[in-house]
């Protein structure tokens, strides 16, 4: 095979592979199309079977995270914490309905922070869809907030998002000093996204609901002993994070001991049985690696070793290389998902050996920038396909002119305060 035609061939089975991803005939799981890219790969000698088997083993850190994050959701959510969470919410506001799109918000940004984006789209997003329903208020105003928050909430910590964790990981960032360098930008992010939100939907939120008719919060909770636990066990797991690095052991060690508890506490009162682990979101393990053996075959390509020439040429720590980096990362996200972008982007700083300003800025862009194309991230895609099967048509080309005004404002403010905080701790 020519270089010339491997490139074409590459680029053609990519291509077709994210399109499935997004399209998903038969409503087939994201997974297959990426394992079926991946098999493809191999089979034109596009990646070897060495290389495919070393970006599995390179991330297998972040895959045991992913792991122990999505088993610490399910039994959460087995406690009814979300159910319990919106309706305090909801109470919260007192019939306000401008207060419960800010408790709403701020909410959908603490559950992303704490348990991840994916638990904000799969979890959350039915719960507050069916909250709104319940007291007769728009759905859309929510809908894009569960999609935004979600993306634009991820930057704290790096448990926060997967592709947090591939570079955590990657340039060894421990859980404290990740936290402490995005604080600041995650601050600024999400003000900027909730009063971009506020304006965009002012028509659109409501302006009083029924406060009376909500059922008492405590009435969602099933077992009081078990849902005490569970508030136990991630404020524990939450501090356990940050020990972890003086501890010498992996993060998600932490994460499988607390779910460990929650599963014995569980199963004892009744609430977790051993059918729930087929409640796991499985799928999500063979998408991801079916994307770290895709995106080999185009690193094979030397696309890597343009984009790093590209990088060391720029002012190490400048505004100009932080915007740059956040920019190319969002811009690559938007157009072939936050995931594959990321990969891409970790082995140009890598390769590059690029400093800390510029390898959080290029994570900015791929948290915070997939946010014009519905799919940009898998977050973004759950949340609309969750409001969809609902009922909720979502408009593309709104979602898509929303974001082509929002993300940028939001990455240009995000990746500025980000170069503020790097030069005050200089």
């Amino acid at each position: 095979m020519t270089a010339t035609v491997r490139v074409v061939v590459t680029l053609i089975v990519f291509a077709t592979m994210l399109a499935l991803v997004v399209v998903r005939p038969r409503r087939w799981s994201e997974a297959w199309w990426t394992m079926l890219g991946a098999v493809a790969m191999l089979a034109f000698g596009l990646v070897s079977p060495r290389q495919a088997l070393g970006a599995t083993l390179a991330g297998k850190n972040a895959l045991l995270f992913l792991l122990s994050l999505l088993a610490l959701s399910l039994l959460v959510g087995k406690s009814g914490f979300f159910d319990w969470a919106a309706l305090r919410c909801a109470r919260i506001a007192k019939g306000n309905a401008r207060s419960l799109y800010r408790n709403a918000f701020v909410l959908g940004a603490i559950v992303t922070a704490i348990l991840s984006l994916d638990t904000t789209a799969v979890i959350l997003t039915p719960i507050m869809l069916a909250l709104v329903k319940r007291l007769r208020l728009p759905a859309a105003p929510y809908i894009v907030l569960c999609a935004l928050v979600a993306n634009v909430g991820s930057l704290l910590l790096p448990i926060s998002n997967l592709t947090n964790i591939l570079f955590a990981d990657a340039f060894h960032q421990t859980f404290a000093a990740f936290a402490v360098r995005m604080v600041a930008p995650q601050i600024v992010a999400l003000a900027t996204t909730y009063a971009l939100l506020r304006w965009q939907f002012r028509r659109h939120i409501g302006e009083y609901f029924d406060s009376e008719s909500l059922p008492d919060p405590a009435s969602v909770v099933p077992n009081r002993s078990y849902f005490l636990t569970c508030v136990s066990v991630l404020v524990v797991v939450l501090i356990g994070y940050f020990l972890a690095p003086l501890l010498g052991i992996e993060a998600y060690v932490i994460a499988f001991a607390g779910s460990g508890v929650l599963a014995l506490v569980g199963a004892a009162s009744g609430r977790v049985r051993i059918r729930a682990a087929g409640e796991l979101s499985w799928g999500v393990f063979p998408f991801v690696v079916g994307l770290f053996i895709a995106v080999q075959a185009l690193e094979n390509l030397g696309i890597v070793g343009l984009s790093s020439g590209w990088l060391v040429h720029m002012k190490s720590g400048s505004p100009e290389k932080l915007l740059a980096a956040a920019g190319a990362t969002a811009f690559a996200s938007n157009i072939m998902n936050n995931l594959p972008a990321a990969l891409i982007a970790r082995s140009v700083l890598l390769t590059s050996h690029s400093d800390t300003g510029t390898v959080l800025a290029a994570l900015v862009g791929a948290d915070v920038g997939p946010i014009i194309t519905p799919f940009g991230s898998l977050a973004t895609m759950l949340v609309i396909a969750l409001a969809r099967r609902e009922g909720h048509e979502v408009h593309t080309g709104r979602f898509v002119i929303l974001g082509l005004w929002v993300a940028p404002v939001i990455l240009v403010a995000t990746t500025l305060t980000l170069a503020l905080a790097l030069s005050l701790a200089r």
